[in-house]
């Protein structure tokens, strides 16, 4: 199990949204380049995810540890139904 991410990876794609074809938006794509590249650069530190209500917070949660190959992911909600809604989606 500690290697899904990286064992999953090439199944991962970006699909861009477009008005006939749901997708990522530009802020969901944004976010996870930028994490990306924050793990580039650091690769034993933490990170703490910050984006506004509404802008896909939860698409990007559940791409990031394939993007960057995680061993471990710890989510943290503020609420017992988003979690449930989270673990639903994975």
């Amino acid at each position: 199990m500690s290697k899904y991410f990286q064992n999953n990876y090439n199944e991962v794609n970006y699909p861009i949204e477009k008005s006939d074809n749901p997708g990522l938006r530009n802020a969901q794509l944004g976010a996870i380049h930028s994490i990306s590249s924050f793990f580039t650069l650091n690769k034993t530190k933490p990170a703490i995810i910050v984006m506004p209500t509404g802008s896909g917070k939860t698409a990007v949660l559940i791409m990031v540890p394939f993007v960057v190959k995680s061993k471990k992911v710890l989510v943290v909600t503020p609420a017992k139904m988003v979690r449930q809604q989270i673990a639903d989606l994975i």
